[in-house]
Parts: C-alpha cells; structure tokens; sequence
C-alpha cells in the first residue's frame, strides 16, 4: 500500500509541475501568421523571414498558423460550404491541406517544420508535395488526405475564416502578423524587413540571445518604426 507521505510527494511534484507548465506558457509570446499557401508574400516570408528566426526564439514563442487571408466562404442551408480564394481554386484545396495537417499536429516544431516543408514547394498545393511533407514529419497522410476531401476540412477551413474575417482591423494585407492576438501597423510593416527585431521588441525580459543584437532602445521603438 501507498504511504499518505508518498502521495503527497508526488501532489506536490504534480502541483509544482502544473505550476512551472502556466509559468512557461505565460511567458511565451504568441505570433500569429495569416497567410494564403499561394500567396508570394506569405511564401517569402515564410521562407525568408519566420523560418530562418524561429529556431532562435522557439523557446519563447507560441506559433500559430491561420492558412486563409483574403478568401470568402458561405453556407447553404443544408450546412455545406463553398470557399472563394485569392488565388482560386487550387489556393483553397492548400488551405484546407493545411487546416487538416495542422489538426493533426500535436508539438510546435512539427507544425513548423510541415508548414515550412510545404511552403519550400514549386505548387505548395500538389497532394504529392503535401503528402511528402506530412510523412516526412510523421502525420498520417490518409487523415489529412480524408480530411481535406471532407466535411471536416470544410470546418477546418471555415474556422480559420471566421477567426480572419473577425480580426480588428479587418485583414488587408498577406501575410499579417499579429503579436499575443493584438494587430500593430507598424510592426506588420517591421516584420516584412526584420521579423526578428519585431519578435524581440514584443518577447519579455529576459530576452533570449537572439534578441541580444539590437540596443534596448532600438526594441522599444520598433513599434514606432
């Protein structure tokens, strides 16, 4: 039988780890990117700006990936959907590819690294691209493949919309970058020439080396560059 002592051994430890868990989370600074899987713009800086950024700050950042900008959506009566995107049709079948892999996703680093694969590819939208980018970092390709094909790709889809068509401002540009959900126009601007510098304006003390190049002042301005 289990000591009363060892129980409360092992309370504290869970108590303790619950605890140093909400202190990470809460100092973590949450960078949301709204993009379109054709979109040059989002593609670049994808490619350009996040990507070679993230393994610095991963430590002190929650990504989150929001794959829709400027498209539309409906619903008839009978609760299906049909999607208008930016870049038409194929842009549509990306978006939702990418909806179902990132509900399969269960760590940062995967998300990143599928989005990432993905947005390195000639047609980001081709089901052999996306298929190799899924195994490649360990999701069940028949899941997204069924996913995007179904009804469950459309709510996928559908929620990311409503989460785009509810933003204040509304959405202009692809790709728009919010920090800990709050949209800055100036930052949006700063993270099309130096992500970096406007990731570590908004990270909190202390900052993370990568952040350790530009003079304090420099970050404290960033949102008035």
């Amino acid at each position: 039988m289990v000591s009363s002592s060892v129980i409360l051994i092992i309370s504290i430890y869970c108590f303790l780890g619950l605890v140093t868990s909400d202190e990470n989370n809460a100092n973590l600074t949450k960078v949301s990117i709204y993009y379109e899987t054709l979109c040059s713009d989002s593609i670049i800086f994808i490619r350009n700006d996040f990507y070679p950024n993230y393994e610095r700050l991963k430590h002190r950042i929650l990504v989150d990936f929001v794959p829709y900008g400027k498209s539309r959506q409906s619903r008839a009566s009978n609760g299906s959907w049909t999607f208008t995107c930016h870049h038409g049709s194929w842009e549509c079948r990306g978006n939702k590819y990418q909806a179902c892999a990132l509900d399969q996703t269960e760590k940062q680093d995967q998300t990143v690294e599928f989005v990432k694969c993905v947005m390195w590819q000639t047609n980001p939208t081709d089901a052999d691209d996306v298929k190799e980018c899924a195994l490649s970092n360990g999701l069940d390709w028949n899941k997204i493949s069924s996913c995007q094909q179904g009804n469950r790709g459309d709510e996928l889809l559908a929620n990311y919309g409503n989460r785009t068509l509810n933003l204040n401002p509304k959405l202009v540009s692809v790709p728009t970058i919010l920090f800990d959900d709050v949209y800055d126009e100036n930052l949006q601007k700063l993270c099309q020439r130096d992500f970096l510098r406007a990731a570590c304006s908004k990270i909190s003390e202390p900052k993370p080396d990568a952040c350790k190049i530009y003079p304090p002042s420099l970050l404290q301005n960033a949102q008035k560059s």
